[in-house]
């Protein structure tokens, strides 16, 4: 529990991850962590091989592991990671990190069942409602789209893919002037992110559904 609670609190200060000395699993697993999020994916496994070197039970090691893996597009390393992950203990970093193989693979159902596990553990896992929308909507399920892009739009407001995905469930439904609405609004946050690919696809979207009005 105390290893736990260090993970988390450190996890979500805004220090520097080469703040910490690496002399423990626990802060190799926090500095590997700091790196996943600075995109350094493979000095981020180097630390997670580190912690694993000195406790092969730490589960946010190989959760995080299985992330970084996911990154640098090596999948299968990624889901051998997740479930060794969930063989120790049931996390939703290790069933999210699953789900994004899963999704990736094009098996949205199997996705969506780990992600609904990630939420059960932890309901205000924003990332996690965010993706079960889009594998919602790929399974044109865009009811359940609606409500997961809404729940995820609550967790955060400023993320630019909860409002693109909450278009693509209006679009489904054809409530076309809430998706050009949507669609606009991601548009313009793509933009100011400086995703012009996410910008252009949006824009473009948004139009389509200002035509589907005027009919």
């Amino acid at each position: 529990m105390k290893k736990i609670l260090f993970l988390i609190c450190l996890m979500f200060l805004g220090l520097n991850a080469f703040a910490f000395d690496c002399d423990s699993a626990s802060q190799c697993t926090i500095i590997g962590k700091k790196l996943t999020d600075q995109k350094e994916y493979k000095s981020a496994i180097e630390c997670f091989d580190s912690a694993i070197a000195m406790d092969e039970n730490d589960e946010f090691a190989y959760a995080f592991r299985a992330k970084a893996k996911y990154y640098l597009k090596d999948y299968e390393g990624a889901v051998t990671d997740a479930e060794k992950s969930l063989e120790l203990r049931k996390t939703s970093y290790a069933y999210n990190a699953r789900a994004n193989v899963k999704f990736i693979n094009g098996d949205f159902q199997g996705a969506i069942d780990d992600l609904t596990n990630a939420v059960e553990l932890n309901p205000k896992y924003m990332q996690c409602y965010e993706m079960r929308a889009r594998a919602n909507v790929k399974l044109e399920n865009y009811v359940d789209a609606l409500k997961d892009a809404g729940m995820a739009m609550k967790l955060d407001s400023e993320f630019s893919q909860n409002y693109e995905v909450k278009a693509r469930a209006e679009m489904g439904l054809k409530d076309y002037q809430a998706a050009s609405r949507d669609f606009s609004i991601a548009s313009k946050m793509y933009k100011a992110e400086g995703n012009r690919k996410a910008h252009r696809v949006t824009k473009k979207l948004a139009k389509k559904c200002e035509r589907k009005i005027k009919w």
